[in-house]
């Protein structure tokens, strides 16, 4: 295996055997970005969710020995950030007021839109950010977990442990509740 296409579960071993400080700088070069946005969607405060974000990297390199290879690190990695965030959320009863920032910049910087185009992006991106901060927690982690991190049913079940048939009808009456919050209707003929 070369070593710029380690696994994320080969740099979690190097570093749970060898305590190698380039496996470490890997993990953190390749979760940085998505841990910290997952984290900002939970909690609502970017402040906040950096300082969860650092805690789960130290918690890695604290808890190294409890990594089980070859389970999936990313699990593993989620697992740890969503046990902080709903700590903190427990003690601070946050709300999140996610405004979708780098989705609208995104959209913006690939030249999709023109300026009125621009502006109901924004207008739908804090419809969308609001009702994402009325959704009740166990549905939200999974709606973030799934739409914007990318992960799998079977994934977002283990993480925040309950079966994958309960993780997708979170995620379906997540969808609901938004479409239903923004004004929308149910996707025609989609899944």
């Amino acid at each position: 295996m070369g070593e710029k296409t380690a696994s994320d579960e080969d740099l979690m071993l190097r570093l749970q055997q060898k305590r190698e400080e380039d496996a470490f700088n890997r993990l953190f070069a390749r979760y940085r970005g998505p841990i910290t946005s997952y984290l900002y969607r939970l909690v609502g405060n970017r402040a906040e969710a950096d300082s969860l974000a650092q805690e789960t990297f130290l918690r890695i390199l604290v808890k190294a020995d409890l990594y089980a290879y070859p389970r999936r690190f990313s699990t593993w990695f989620y697992t740890i950030a969503r046990n902080l965030a709903t700590d903190f959320l427990k003690k601070k009863r946050a709300v999140v007021t996610d405004d979708f920032q780098d989705l609208a910049e995104s959209r913006s910087a690939s030249g999709e839109s023109d300026a009125l185009d621009t502006a109901a992006w924004h207008e739908d991106m804090a419809r969308l950010a609001q009702a994402l901060g009325q959704l009740p927690i166990i549905y939200r982690e999974v709606v973030v977990l799934r739409a914007l991190q990318s992960l799998s049913y079977r994934e977002i079940a283990e993480i925040v442990g309950c079966p994958e048939s309960t993780a997708r009808s979170r995620m379906d009456y997540g969808l609901d509740f938004l479409r239903k919050s923004c004004g929308l209707g149910r996707a025609e003929g989609g899944d």
